[in-house]
């Protein structure tokens, strides 16, 4: 067989193609030492990413981060975010027709109330059926609700902004503030007894205040001009807002096999501009408690703040403590905790929109407080978000607490604990009803 035609074709395509490569031969001594770079870096920081985060999630990270690339697909997700953002904006509208889009020309009156009713009863039964939207049920939640609507309604035209005026929501105030610091290891040697705070209107607003705070702080104590934060990623969201809210870059690492933070992967995060580090007691999404003794450590070794989160654990934990159950450490009892956030409208059984924020000694707290002295209108100070505040909801958590009081919230814990722990006994009795974890 005659190969010589096809050797020719061959020896001219050689040529061709290295005539072609010697008019840009220069560009490619250029930019094939920067692509292998580029190559070599993307190559290592996956590899990093491996290491820290495990492959699973590193796959699943960088597989979202390039279908994002494809054409259209990122146009597509902010579309569909777009879609909820929209809804949230324009509520239920599909439901708005026959609601009152002005006044009234004459006013109903006491009719009023029975338009109150006639709404009220659209809502959805939830009484002991809502888990993390109400916090009581059963028969004693009748006599519960009644004596905290009469506390709210007995002071609901009161407002704690004007002290002198209100010194009797004032007091409230205060009172549940100690009563929620007493529980929360003040009255521990190494607390100091020197702590302090405000109730807020929710975790949210308490974790906005105590970051706001923190970064604050730290920028006196250091001089910190660009904060950071790293947090779980099974921090509450809250901590997202704040970031947003308060120019803070924030880092979200993963959690252990436990779900629990991981100091060892915090740690590798923290920088020069480092203002906190969070935990939860427990978290949200898995219930389970993080390392705050460990934490606490940390945060002490870099001189840097200590947020725990206790909204959801904050009047379970302690008196399970009490009950005997082995709860680790959690409060201001563990050195490096600088501030904590609470619900009192969760187990603390309180009216909707009762938090509170809880900070080691006055000198973090003074960075949560506003003072503005150049208003024409006089001398300005708020210590949380919202400057006027509904009395009538602090009234209404000194009014819990109080009638409650230390059995009360032991009963009650008794009760969760044992609830817990049947749970947990018929998971083990019956694994095939465990959801997967991949």
């Amino acid at each position: 067989m005659d190969f010589s035609f096809a050797k020719s074709s061959l020896i001219r395509f050689r040529a061709s193609a290295n005539s072609f490569l010697s008019q840009y031969e220069p560009v490619i001594l250029l930019l094939a030492p920067l692509l292998t770079l580029l190559v070599a870096r993307v190559l290592q920081s996956f590899l990093d990413a491996v290491r820290e985060k495990g492959f699973k999630q590193t796959f699943v990270a960088f597989f979202m981060s390039s279908i994002k690339l494809v054409p259209g697909v990122n146009k597509y997700i902010e579309a569909e975010k777009q879609k909820v953002v929209d809804k949230m904006q324009s509520g239920v509208k599909s439901k708005r027709e026959g609601w009152w889009t002005e006044l009234p020309r004459a006013g109903l009156g006491v009719g009023v109330i029975e338009k109150l009713k006639e709404e009220k009863g659209k809502d959805v039964v939830w009484q002991g059926k809502c888990s993390g939207t109400v916090y009581i049920g059963g028969s004693e939640a009748e006599g519960h609700f009644s004596l905290i609507n009469e506390a709210c309604s007995m002071f609901a035209h009161t407002n704690p902004l004007h002290l002198d005026i209100f010194q009797s929501v004032a007091r409230f105030e205060a009172e549940v503030i100690a009563m929620t610091a007493a529980l929360l290891g003040n009255k521990e040697k190494a607390s100091g007894g020197q702590v302090c705070g405000n109730m807020t209107s929710g975790g949210t607003e308490s974790i906005l205040l105590a970051v706001k705070s923190s970064r604050d702080y730290m920028r006196n104590k250091r001089g910190i001009t660009r904060p950071e934060m790293i947090i779980p990623v099974s921090a509450h969201s809250a901590y997202d807002k704040a970031a947003q809210y308060f120019n803070i870059k924030l880092w979200r690492v993963p959690v252990d096999k436990e779900f629990r933070a991981d100091v060892k992967a915090i740690k590798k995060y923290i920088n020069r501009n480092t203002v906190l580090i969070v935990g939860s007691a427990p978290g949200f999404p898995h219930g389970i408690i993080d390392p705050i003794q460990e934490l606490g450590e940390l945060a002490l070794s870099h001189g840097m703040c200590l947020h725990v989160d206790l909204c959801l654990g904050g009047f379970v934990l302690p008196f399970a403590k009490k009950l005997g159950y082995p709860i680790p450490p959690f409060d201001f009892s563990v050195q490096g905790v600088t501030s904590i956030s609470v619900d009192v409208h969760k187990y603390g059984l309180a009216p909707k929109g009762t938090s509170v924020v809880l900070y080691r000694n006055r000198e973090i707290r003074k960075h949560q407080f506003v003072a503005v002295t150049e208003w024409s209108g006089g001398l300005y100070v708020s210590p949380t978000v919202a400057g006027s505040r509904p009395g009538g909801l602090i009234a209404g958590a000194w009014a819990a607490l109080m009638s409650l009081g230390q059995e009360g919230y032991l009963e009650n814990t008794k009760a969760i604990m044992e609830v817990s722990e049947s749970i947990q006994k018929g998971l083990v009795l019956f694994p095939m009803f465990l959801p997967p974890l991949f």
